[in-house]
């Protein structure tokens, strides 16, 4: 391979990578029906999709329908078969994976978490946040943990993410906590550093009223003065 023929390949390489897409995975559901009577017979599939999913969702559906359930507030999928005796079928669902916390999600809620103890490190409730703050750092651990996990089993990994939602949701009402524990310290602070503030204009305008009372009552002095000396002419 000459040295123009080595470039093009890299250069097709190269751009191969910026523009390949991953193809996204799902996560496949498999329903079976069976007509269990000696004749043929007209047999109905309707099964519940997890909460989550959305029509969109759905990447497969096979000759299925998704239906919305008004009372259980949930979409299914339905469809009518006629059987012949005995004879069993099985639909595929594809359904988008949407059972993934997004890192970026616990990233910010351990940032922030770390920003607002730093905002503690000069008061007296330190500790108490510090407490609070490791509380969501050990929460948020156990969710990335969770996510880890993998599992071909999606009713695992639904139940696996539900449980990884509901703490990550934990850690952001602990999050919540720590930063209605330092408004309720900052406040204090602020009327501390507001009576300072107020101290500081009364005695700076004792100082000017002063220096002006000083300046009138010397000019005043010098009027009087003045006047007597006139005065004192015309006699």
């Amino acid at each position: 391979m000459n040295m123009k023929t080595r470039k093009f390949a890299f250069l097709f390489f190269v751009f191969g990578l910026l523009f390949y897409i991953p193809a996204q995975a799902g996560v496949t559901m498999r329903i079976t029906a069976v007509n269990p009577a000696n004749s043929e017979k007209r047999v109905s599939i309707k099964t519940y999709l997890p909460l989550e999913i959305k029509p969109e969702d759905v990447i497969y559906k096979d000759d299925l329908e998704v239906t919305y359930d008004n009372q259980q507030g949930s979409y299914y999928v339905y469809g009518e078969y006629l059987l012949k005796p005995n004879e069993v079928i099985e639909k595929e669902i594809e359904l988008r994976d949407v059972w993934v916390i997004d890192p970026t999600q616990i990233a910010l809620v351990h940032q922030d978490a770390q920003t607002i103890l730093d905002d503690f490190k000069k008061t007296r409730y330190y500790d108490r946040a510090k407490l609070l703050c490791d509380g969501i750092d050990k929460k948020l651990k156990e969710v990335e943990a969770m996510q880890d996990l993998s599992s071909s089993s999606p009713d695992y990994k639904i139940s696996n993410y539900r449980s990884s939602l509901s703490l990550l949701n934990s850690a952001k009402a602990d999050l919540v906590a720590v930063k209605t524990l330092l408004a309720e310290v900052a406040p204090r602070g602020l009327a501390r550093f507001s009576w300072m503030v107020i101290l500081f204009i009364i005695i700076f305008l004792g100082i000017l009223g002063a220096g002006f009372f000083f300046i009138w009552h010397k000019q005043l002095k010098a009027v009087f003065k003045d006047t007597q000396s006139v005065t004192a002419k015309e006699e």
